[in-house]
């Protein structure tokens, strides 16, 4: 299926895509809002800028993908495999990125808020500039400097203990 295809689906209110194989294949600035893509592999695919929106993306493999730009909002990423992909800008808010793999992922300026990432793979990851706002990181590999070196607020580490970003002087919340 090309992308032509896809968008032709998709326009029609085709929505479950599970187990489909786009590897290699160029998808960027699509919006993907509502997709169902469980167990898909899309593997060194370009999805620069697109649009994840309520999206159910559990157990799909997007190893070594160009996510730059990406949104994933109120997204189900559930045992998703990001390993050594491009999420340049990302942003996440409201996912659920449990049991999820970012291992080697460039995360850089990437936006974690309202997201769970337990017992989630982060080893390795470049990670300049990311902002985590209550996301829990409960029993996930990462090290605290890559969560609390950064802007982290009300975050949940691996331990379970609660960090909270230290209120600066006169600062208004």
């Amino acid at each position: 299926m090309d992308r032509f295809e896809l968008e032709r689906l998709i326009y029609a209110g085709e929505r479950d895509f599970s187990g489909v194989d786009w590897s290699g294949a160029s998808l960027y600035n699509l919006n993907l809002t509502g997709i169902i893509l469980v167990d898909a592999n899309l593997t060194e695919t370009d999805l620069q800028d697109v649009i994840f929106d309520s999206a159910c993306l559990e157990g799909a493999c997007f190893e070594r993908a160009d996510l730059n730009g990406a949104r994933f909002q109120d997204a189900n990423l559930r045992r998703a495999n990001f390993d050594n992909s491009t999420l340049y800008s990302v942003y996440f808010n409201r996912c659920n990125l449990d049991d999820a793999s970012l291992k080697g992922a460039d995360l850089r300026k990437a936006s974690f808020q309202g997201t769970t990432l337990k017992r989630a793979n982060l080893e390795d990851i470049l990670s300049d500039y990311i902002s985590f706002t209550d996301t829990d990181f409960t029993g996930a590999k990462i090290s605290i400097s890559d969560v609390v070196d950064h802007r982290a607020v009300r975050v949940t580490l691996p331990s379970g203990e609660i960090y909270t970003l230290p209120r600066l002087e006169g600062e208004n919340l």
